[in-house]
This record gives structure tokens, C-alpha cells and sequence, in this order.
């Protein structure tokens, strides 16, 4: 068997893994869901994963939830030994349930605000697995976890700790920004310009803000004018 199969059901899509170490699991995982052909059908999908005897762990779960988040694929159910469905319950007490849809999620705020942009006001944690996208710009009273991914097509702005993927200008505007009280995203995408990761990893404890200049995005104290 395939180290990683999949199967369509009428509750979703059923993945399976079989034998292999987790990252090698993992990549074979991330390989399929990159393939042109295939990621406008995987996109959305709920998923029920089936381990067997495999035995995952929290950070493991947690891991597989960001991968799949970037295809905004839900991981809705495990079938497999007690100590995976434990760590699967106990993830998932963590994680409040995401909106049916994007109308949903505009209920909480959708107006010109200060900013002077069509904005989502989104006043809550946006956790591991989450995947928040507007036609504009987003503003979180929150954290935005590893795991967590926010695309706007305007600014991003975080009032907590920015640690997920984050995607503004996302129908390629290099004009957006991003700005967070504590910004450390695991990707930072600006329009159509990638951060490169930085050497130093260590959150500043201080507020900063990222624009795109000369072609590249800088990083820099967000100081009040």
C-alpha cells in the first residue's frame, strides 16, 4: 500500500497512512496536495484520517492540521488506536469550530474603518488549522497561531501575536501591509513578494510593521505618527 492513499466518501475525503516514518508521511502528503491537478479537487475537503496502528501525538496532529489548512482542507474525524483519537480530541477541545462560510464570518464586523478600507473585524484567537480570507483588509483583536493562516486582499492587522502564514495584498497588491504587536509569521507573503525566513527566529517584543520596498519586503518598528 501507498504510504499515503486517498478514497472519496460521502462525508468527505478519507485519507489513509501506511507504514514510514512521520516526516516521510508527511511529505508524501504535502507532495500530493501540491500537484497542479489536484489541488482545485482536495481544496475545501473534509477529511477523515485513518492512522491503524499508528500511534500520533499532539504536535504531530497539530502539524498535519497547518498542512492541510493551506488547502483549506478540515481535518474532522481520526479512526485509529485510543492514544491518537485522545490526542485528536484533545486538540480539537482547543479549537473552535470554523464558520460554515465567509458570511459567517463577515457577521462580526464588515465596514470602512480607520484604516480607510473595507475591513474584517475578527475578535477572537484564530488557532491551528484556522483559515481566514476576505476581499479586503482583516483586522484580528487576538492571536493568530502556528498553524493559522490569514490572507486578506487588503492589510493585515494583528492586536496580539502574529505567528501563522500570513497573506496580504493577495490579489497582488505590493501597496499592503502587515502589522502585528508581536510579529513573528512562519511565512509572510506581501502581494506577490515572499519574506525570507529569518535567521533569528526570536519574536521582538515590540510592535512592527512590514511593507514592501524596492521590491522586497522590510520589517520595521510600527511607530505611531
Amino acid at each position: 500500500m501507498s504510504i499515503v492513499s486517498f478514497k472519496g466518501t460521502r462525508e468527505g475525503l478519507a485519507i489513509t497512512f501506511g507504514e514510514g516514518a512521520w516526516h516521510d508521511v508527511l511529505n508524501e502528503l504535502a507532495t500530493q496536495l501540491n500537484r497542479p491537478s489536484a489541488q482545485s479537487f482536495f481544496q475545501g475537503a473534509r477529511v477523515l484520517l485513518e492512522t491503524g496502528e499508528r500511534a500520533l501525538d499532539v504536535a504531530q496532529i497539530e502539524e498535519l492540521i497547518a498542512l492541510l489548512a493551506q488547502h483549506r482542507m478540515t481535518l474532522t474525524a481520526i479512526s485509529g488506536e485510543a492514544h491518537t483519537r485522545a490526542a485528536f480530541e484533545q486538540v480539537r477541545a482547543t479549537m473552535p469550530a470554523p464558520p460554515e462560510s465567509l458570511a459567517e464570518e463577515t457577521r462580526e464586523a464588515s465596514a470602512p474603518n480607520a484604516f480607510g478600507k473595507h475591513a474584517l473585524l475578527v475578535q477572537r484567537t484564530v488557532r491551528s488549522g484556522q483559515n481566514i480570507k476576505y476581499a479586503g483588509t482583516i483586522l484580528v483583536i487576538g492571536d493568530v497561531n502556528p498553524g493559522a493562516q490569514v490572507v486578506a486582499e487588503g492589510d493585515v492587522i494583528v492586536w496580539g501575536k502574529l505567528r501563522g502564514v500570513v497573506h496580504a495584498g493577495a490579489a497582488g497588491d505590493d501597496n499592503a501591509m502587515v502589522g502585528a504587536l508581536i510579529l513573528a509569521p512562519t511565512q509572510l507573503r506581501i502581494g506577490k513578494q515572499i519574506a525570507r525566513a529569518p535567521d533569528d527566529k526570536r519574536a521582538r517584543q515590540f510592535p512592527e510593521v512590514a511593507r514592501v520596498r524596492d521590491g522586497r519586503i522590510i520589517v520595521e518598528p510600527w511607530i505611531a505618527s
